[in-house]
């Protein structure tokens, strides 16, 4: 077993060293291997070089012999110049973007037919209708005095008010939000596309196929591709900014297609707002000045009814201290040359005083001169104001006769009277000047009735009275110079003695300036005759029933009578007969604005005016 192990070893000994003997060998033979190679590689290289060196001296020489020249040289300057043209082009067009006007002229939508100049300061006559009455309170400011517009500046501005004020507004720029000019597209061209060359003096190409040729001429050649690759690279170039200068030109064209299209639609919008609000502003103008251009075409034809229009228009822009929807009319006698304004007024005992500037009640003696003045500067006003717009001279005579509603003391019924007279010549009054004047003295200069009292209305009889038309008033008949002196009066006729009587109250009030008128026929025991006495004290509206009777007259017909004063407004009744009135019918009467005139009075009066008539009774 031993000798197993150590032949064993023997045999891994000699193992060893053969290993390391081949190993020794290997590396000699590659040493030698490489010596070898390496000294066949320096030869080839010298060899290569001797060769090198002999190609070199072949194309110097054949260089020497045969010189090129490089052809089709691109010009980087006219490319570059190009280059900033498109640039320049494609920067501005990309930045053109023009926007529709912003500054445009739009004042037409603040613009509205003023038809506050024409508003009225009070409501037409014609609208208005009869009202109760009521309190009302005054300051001292309301008994001043002013005037109201003038009409023929009202006319003026109603013939000439309907032209629309503004003009047809155009969009366009302002001098400062302008855009600039459209840019144009740059005229430029790329230069001629060639080719890059190596040509020989005869003009033959050179290229690098021929081995001579590229040795000879490698670094001509090296240029000439680089020329040729720096020319594809400039048209390249040249196209790219080209095709991009186009876009923005397109673009552009684009949008200024597009802002045509909105600037047409904001023109077409902007012209339909314009003329709407031009429609709207005729329309209100014809709606707010026709009426005033027809009472103007009826006023310059000069007719009764186109006159009194005109006053009517001309006090509905006078401006008074009494309630709008108190009752106002006006009339015209154009025969006469008067015109009448008959106009409800609060009576005073409706009337309270107080302070503009405190709660506190005014002075007894300041709330009286308030009071005092206060119909006096109504009637003033408007006698001024018919004078002043009397542009036609139409009017020589005005009346203003203010009427009072109330309540009747003693019946609780609703009664109209008669509370202030003012008539004067038109010439008279045009050139006061109001706002100096105080409105009682010049009422009083005037001439005109009136009766101040705060506790009871006091009527009174206006001096001209053109509304004393009444249906039921017929012509009067004179029948006392056709009678025979001591004519039986119980004998006459029923209709003949109602003419006796008004003949006989005409004569009796000729001297107050009455007017005594006749109803017609009838057998209702109504009204017989109404007498207008102007007289500022003692007048008024009179109505007389006259009955011929032989019986005693009962107390029953002063009864009627006294309804029948009070159902037409009247300030007194007069009942005459050719009979005798009872102890109760007196009594009755008693404290009543009632007259009775018996059969012996009745001949008294008769007698005063010289007629001797009887009274006996019949058969």
């Amino acid at each position: 077993m031993n000798y197993l192990i150590i032949a064993g070893a023997v045999l891994l000994v000699i193992g060893y060293a053969c290993f390391l003997v081949f190993q020794a060998l290997h590396r000699g033979y590659s040493s030698a291997s490489k010596v070898l190679t390496d000294q066949k590689q320096a030869l080839a290289n010298k060899r290569a070089e001797r060769l090198a060196e002999e190609q070199l001296e072949r194309s110097r020489a054949y260089r020497a012999q045969n010189p090129v020249r490089v052809v089709g040289i691109p010009s980087p300057d006219a490319f570059r110049s190009a280059f900033t043209l498109l640039d320049e082009y494609a920067a501005a067009a990309n930045a053109y973007r023009p926007t529709l006007p912003a500054s445009i002229d739009t004042r037409f939508r603040a613009y509205r037919f003023p038809a506050h100049m024409f508003e009225l300061a009070r409501p037409h006559p014609a609208s208005l209708s009869n009202t109760e009455p009521r309190k009302i309170s005054l300051t001292q400011a309301d008994v001043l005095m002013g005037g109201g517009a003038d009409l023929s500046k009202i006319y003026g501005r109603a013939a000439t008010t309907c032209e629309f004020p503004c003009d047809t507004p155009a969009l366009r720029y302002s001098p400062t939000e302008a855009p600039t000019p459209k840019p144009n597209f740059p005229s430029v061209t790329a230069p001629a596309k060639t080719v890059v060359r190596l040509v020989t003096s005869d003009g033959l190409d050179v290229d690098d196929r021929d081995e001579l040729h590229a040795v000879a001429y490698e670094a001509e050649l090296h240029r000439v591709k680089a020329l040729n690759s720096q020319a594809r690279q400039l048209r390249e170039t040249f196209d790219q900014k080209y095709a991009a200068a186009l876009e923005a030109h397109d673009l552009v064209e684009i949008y200024l297609a597009d802002l045509a299209l909105r600037w047409r639609d904001a023109e077409e919008n902007l012209r339909r707002e314009f003329d709407k609000a031009k429609k709207d502003y005729e329309e209100d103008c014809l709606t707010t000045t026709q009426p005033i251009r027809a009472v103007h075409g009826r006023y310059r034809e000069r007719t009764q009814d186109g006159v009194r229009g005109h006053f009517e228009l001309a006090l509905c822009n006078l401006s008074l201290p009494v309630p709008e929807d108190y009752p106002w009319e006006v009339l015209y006698d154009q025969q006469e040359r008067v015109l009448q304004v008959n106009q409800c007024v609060p009576s005073l005992p409706d009337v309270s005083v107080g302070r503009q500037d405190s709660k506190r009640p005014p002075a007894k003696r300041d709330a009286e001169a308030v009071l005092r003045r206060y119909v006096p500067a109504v009637a003033l006003q408007i006698a001024h104001h018919i004078a002043r717009n009397d542009v036609q001279d139409d009017v020589d005579r005005i009346a203003v006769n203010c009427w009072s509603r109330f309540f009747d003391p003693a019946s609780g019924k609703l009664k109209d009277a008669f509370v202030a007279a003012l008539a004067v010549q038109k010439q008279d009054i045009v050139e006061f000047n109001l706002q100096r004047a105080d409105a009682l003295e010049a009422f009083r200069a005037l001439r005109g009735s009136y009766v101040y009292n705060v506790a009871e209305v006091v009527p009174i009889e206006p001096t001209i009275r053109l509304d004393k038309d009444d249906e039921r008033f017929v012509a009067g008949r004179d029948v006392l110079d056709g009678m025979a002196q001591g004519q039986n009066l119980t004998a006459m006729d029923w209709q003949d003695f109602e003419h006796l009587i008004r003949e006989l109250l005409a004569k009796e009030y000729a001297d107050k300036n009455a007017e005594v008128k006749i109803t017609r026929a009838s057998r209702d025991r109504g009204v017989d005759a109404v007498i207008f006495n102007s007289d500022p004290l003692h007048g008024g509206k009179f109505v007389v029933q006259a009955k011929r009777y032989s019986n005693t007259v009962d107390v029953a017909a002063v009864r009627e009578l006294y309804g029948t004063v009070l159902n037409e407004g009247a300030n007194r009744g007069i009942l005459v007969t050719t009979s005798h009135f009872g102890r109760d019918a007196y009594e009755w009467a008693a404290n009543k604005p009632l007259t009775l005139i018996d059969g012996r009075n009745l001949l008294a009066l008769l007698s005063k005016h010289g007629y001797n008539f009887r009274i006996e009774a019949l058969p």
